[in-house]
């Protein structure tokens, strides 16, 4: 089964939570585009931190979402579930082999995909590859999995970009200042160092 990100991380996070929760052996798989975007680009869970929705506008008096965005694999991991694993739309073979190893999983798994609406992104369509593989080269976007609560990570960039280069030509985020953009990319630094220290942990 599959749903956005509106239906997972929020609408629809009571009845999956408890379909997790009691081991019923399914795949969901999380259309994650960060917003609703089918019924006018409202902010969801998944929406980024300073984003400019419907919702969360970037005006005189604000800077878009206030909030952080829901971290739904970590919530999904909370369940002690066999497979999680965050995948994105351009990364295929990481993505087919998540795939077959969720299938395959003694119980339920889920699988949270990153993919862009360039509406709602505020860019050009032929720029979606461009821009999603800028979450993952940034590590806004880790792609990683836990495999029987192992966490292992696979995609590792040679070079970590730094956020700027996942911001910049998104319409959402245009109006972020210096101090907000650092602020983004502090947290980046920090999410990205503690989910690679849990891989080398567990032996990664």
């Amino acid at each position: 089964m599959s749903a956005g990100d509106g239906g997972t991380y929020d609408i629809g996070l009571q009845a999956l939570s408890g379909a997790l929760e009691r081991g019923h052996r399914f795949l969901f798989v999380c259309y994650d585009n960060e917003a609703y975007m089918n019924t006018g680009v409202q902010r969801s869970g998944a929406t980024p931190f300073a984003a400019n929705t419907t919702t969360s506008p970037a005006e005189v008096e604000s800077f878009g979402k206030a909030q952080q965005r829901k971290d739904m694999t970590a919530i999904a991991i909370a369940h002690h579930v066999p497979y999680v694993a965050q995948a994105a739309a351009t990364h295929w073979h990481d993505l087919s082999v998540k795939v077959e190893r969720a299938v395959a999983a003694e119980g339920p798994a889920f699988l949270n995909v990153l993919t862009d609406c360039p509406i709602g992104w505020g860019h050009e369509p032929r720029l979606s590859k461009q821009i999603v593989d800028a979450a993952v080269e940034t590590c806004f976007w880790p792609l990683y999995e836990v495999h029987d609560r192992v966490y292992r990570l696979t995609y590792r960039p040679e070079q970590r970009a730094p956020i700027e280069e996942w911001l910049t030509g998104q319409k959402r985020f245009a109006h972020l200042t210096g101090p907000i953009v650092e602020r983004i990319q502090e947290q980046v630094d920090a999410d990205w160092a503690a989910l690679v220290d849990r891989c080398e942990e567990e032996g990664s």
